[in-house]
């Protein structure tokens, strides 16, 4: 995909993540993340072992994320590190390769957490996570551009994968079982490119902003008839009337 190679620039590692945030002030309190090497094509060449801690906030974590993720106050506080502590492990598990790194997460939510725990841990290597941030990549943007439901809203990631044929491995709203789902979600794309291209076409179809003649067009195309431009002139000259 010219898109998608346009975003990576020339990039041959990939680390997926996922971070898990308080409920009010959005600091992080978990996060997996899963280093992957890449072929010239794009296409995952090796997953590398993941890493993933528990993170210490400043505030409360909230009834809501401790329901949805597992995570409770005293979990966190005995086997939580300290957020500088878990960017440093991150830093060293990533190695040389840290700063040259698309940090690819399934929302922009994961990089306003990351954002939010630096301004709670003044302490924190900034510039790490300043470049973690700038070097960050919304997948659930890039891949909702070609793939959407009939309503035209953006799927989940568990929902996103069912689209691709593939279910979800392990316990959801875990930290490490969503970036490692995310970075299948990622191979799954590229192995399957005529799902991908019937998922757009219905995109097309479903775009309602498009001025008559363009919808029509794609309606017919997507229904299998030919379009001529004697077609096209005339549902043109019927839009001017």
């Amino acid at each position: 995909m010219r898109d998608l190679e346009r975003k990576l620039n020339g990039r041959k590692t990939l680390c997926f993540i996922d971070l898990e945030g308080t409920q009010f002030s959005h600091e992080m309190i978990a996060i997996g993340a899963v280093r992957v090497d890449l072929h010239k094509d794009l296409t995952i060449k090796k997953y590398r072992k993941g890493y993933y801690s528990l993170v210490l906030p400043k505030q409360k974590i909230g009834k809501v994320v401790t329901d949805l993720t597992g995570l409770t106050e005293e979990k966190v506080k005995k086997e939580g590190k300290p957020f500088r502590v878990v960017i440093n492990e991150l830093k060293k598990y990533m190695g040389r390769e840290f700063t040259k790194t698309l940090f690819v997460a399934f929302g922009s939510h994961d990089f306003r957490i990351l954002s939010q725990s630096l301004a709670y841990n003044l302490d924190a290597p900034k510039e790490d996570v300043r470049m973690m941030i700038n070097h960050g990549f919304d997948f659930s943007e890039f891949i909702s551009n070609y793939v959407r439901d009939e309503n035209n809203n953006t799927y989940s990631l568990s929902n996103m994968l069912k689209i691709f044929d593939v279910g979800f491995k392990g316990q959801q709203h875990n930290a490490y079982c969503d970036a490692l789902n995310l970075a299948y979600l990622y191979q799954a794309m590229l192995d399957h490119p005529e799902i991908m291209k019937n998922e757009y076409k219905n995109v097309l179809k479903n775009i309602r902003h498009l001025p008559r003649p363009i919808h029509d067009v794609i309606q017919k195309l997507n229904e299998g008839e030919t379009v001529t431009p004697e077609y096209f002139d005339k549902i043109v000259e019927e839009s001017l009337k």
